[in-house]
């Protein structure tokens, strides 16, 4: 097969990917490099394209402070158990609204999009938690936002459109009902939308640090994303030795909070492209 020639427009739509791509790492190398280097090193440049020098004495002060090992398994335990309860509840509601033949379906749609734009404000939400017993709780890391309405409505036009009805006639008549549908049939074969979810929830809950602000007052149940923004916070010449400039130890931090999430994506970003697009298609 003869291959195909090139245009001077797909040279053009190249170079502007490899811009993209570009402007799209450089941030993260530019924190890669700040926090590896020196403080010679720093100094010396300002654009921090090419590393100079190499150290790890940043992350050996942001790791020095011993509530960061509690954090971690802190946010992991929430991350873990957040992520589950998350896909539980999405995955249940998005399969009820995916049937057109339910009373009412249209009501409780429009209700749970009313909630993407007005909420009850912080206040009330601060009162209610409070007074349901979740302050100082775990639990308050991740069953007030177990369910996110834009994945919800993912989910549901993923089961809507990709999911055969014949499958589900089939279960029906094999003597299956609702649930069994649900975990033997639609979510094995929905696996794209479910991974994709999955990674949304797993990163929020991951970085979520405004609630635990708002919740967490004893310093043992804070998560890491908690631990990172307080040593970000107090990130001052005072409190980091002579040879780590803050803002290496900021940039060590970003490093530190991120590593989990891109150890973890690798493994379902085959999944994520398809999940989103499938997804997003409207009913």
């Amino acid at each position: 097969m003869a291959r195909q020639r090139l245009q001077p427009f797909d040279y053009f739509n190249y170079l502007l990917l490899l811009v993209a791509t570009l402007v799209t790492l450089y941030p993260f190398w530019y924190i890669l490099v700040v926090a590896t280097a020196t403080e010679r090193g720093f100094f010396s440049d300002y654009y921090h394209i090419i590393p100079k020098s190499f150290t790890l004495a940043s992350f050996q002060t942001a790791l020095s402070r011993p509530l960061v090992y509690v954090a971690f398994f802190v946010s992991v335990l929430v991350t873990t158990a957040g992520t589950a309860l998350s896909l539980l509840l999405t995955a249940m509601g998005a399969y009820v609204l995916s049937k057109n033949d339910l009373p009412g379906r249209n009501f409780f749609f429009r209700l749970i999009i009313f909630t993407m734009f007005f909420s009850g404000g912080l206040i009330p939400l601060y009162i209610l938690l409070t007074s349901l017993g979740m302050r100082n709780s775990l639990l308050v890391l991740f069953v007030p936002n177990a369910i996110n309405t834009f994945n919800l409505i993912l989910m549901k036009n993923y089961f809507a459109t990709s999911v055969p009805q014949s499958l589900e006639d089939s279960a029906r008549i094999d003597g299956y009902n609702e649930i069994q549908i649900l975990f033997r049939i639609v979510l094995p074969t929905s696996m794209p939308i479910v991974a994709t979810i999955g990674l949304f929830y797993s990163v929020y809950f991951w970085n979520d640090w405004f609630f635990p602000m708002l919740f967490i007052s004893d310093a043992k149940l804070y998560p890491l994303s908690m631990v990172m923004r307080n040593l970000v916070v107090s990130a001052t010449s005072v409190f980091v030795p002579i040879d780590v400039v803050p803002q290496m130890l900021k940039a060590a931090v970003i490093v530190i909070s991120i590593v989990p999430i891109m150890m973890v994506y690798p493994f379902i970003q085959k999944h994520f492209v398809k999940g989103i697009m499938l997804g997003a298609i409207k009913e």
